[in-house]
């Protein structure tokens, strides 16, 4: 499901314009992050757009130093042999040293800077190895503020950023680490643009059938899954995955993107045969995702 977009609904909703579902799904759902590549500077935001503080990223040490420690309220700066955090106005700065850390060493470091943090290890593709993927909030970003990440390069760890929380939230925030998914394994669900993820090198799966893309696919030894791409009144959108028999050979995939190291899921347009799109928030419901609470 593509969150931030509907984000756009809560606003909407509140203003009169939104269907009571779309809303609630709105309400109830995670406005999470967008992550910008390598070198690219902007960063969407879920909320307000906010100035930009000065780059201050830091380097991790072996031994656990903190500026302002517990004590004394969240420090404004904390480091260990995983990691390195410091506290801005607006955001804070993180350098990942260390992505095969136990996660309580991250928890600690967020903790110690005045952030309620769960840290999961998540299976990811090879460019993501390493990196912050998040954060999210499971029981909904109401703000103030916003959230968010943005990549930072260069970098001589393995992740540098910028993570966009209020400095002094107190709500729960899951943040993953991407580990190496092994062979098959499915990757930690993302949020993408169908419009423009496509998966396969030198081949543009947007505007073409299911049947074209489902051939290429098989031709280069690689399984499909797939998506229905539903489409929002307001412009906004949600994905649902569905089975190989809800899906017509004639209709139009809308993007592409690996879902593990050898399955590649098609974003599909609904045709007529479909039905009525279904309540986006039971569609989210339905779905397990990585930032769930463990059992």
């Amino acid at each position: 499901m593509n969150l931030a977009n509907l984000a756009r609904l809560r606003d909407e909703d509140l203003a009169g314009q939104a269907s009571t579902a779309q809303a609630r799904a709105l309400m109830e759902s995670i406005v999470s992050e967008e992550r910008a590549p390598a070198r690219v500077a902007p960063a969407r935001r879920t909320r307000r757009a906010l100035a930009l503080g000065a780059v201050a990223v830091g380097l991790g040490v072996a031994l656990a130093i903190g500026v302002g420690l517990p004590g004394n309220g969240p420090a404004a700066r904390y480091a260990n042999a995983a990691v390195s955090i410091e506290r801005a106005t607006d955001y804070f700065s993180v350098t990942v040293t260390d992505p095969a850390a136990a996660p309580g060493r991250f928890e600690e470091a967020f903790r110690a800077v005045g952030l309620n943090v769960t840290v999961k290890v998540i299976p990811v593709p090879p460019h993501e190895v390493g990196r912050l993927i998040g954060p999210v909030v499971p029981e909904g970003f109401r703000g103030p503020g916003s959230i968010g990440v943005q990549y930072v390069a260069p970098c001589a760890a393995a992740f540098c950023g910028k993570v966009w929380l209020p400095a002094h939230y107190s709500g729960r925030v899951v943040i993953g680490i991407g580990r190496a998914a092994a062979p098959g394994e499915p990757y930690a669900d993302d949020i993408v643009d169908p419009p423009t993820a496509e998966a396969l090198d030198g081949y543009r799966s947007h505007g073409r059938t299911v049947a074209e893309v489902r051939d290429e696919l098989r031709r280069r030894g690689l399984k499909v899954g797939y998506r229905l791409y539903w489409t929002i009144p307001d412009g906004g959108f949600f994905d649902q995955g569905v089975t190989a028999d809800r899906i017509e050979d004639g209709w139009v995939v809308e993007g592409s993107r690996h879902s593990s190291s050898d399955t590649v899921d098609l974003y599909v347009v609904p045709g007529p045969e479909a039905g009525p799109a279904p309540d986006p928030m039971t569609v989210y419901k339905d779905k397990p995702h990585w930032y769930d609470p463990e059992d």
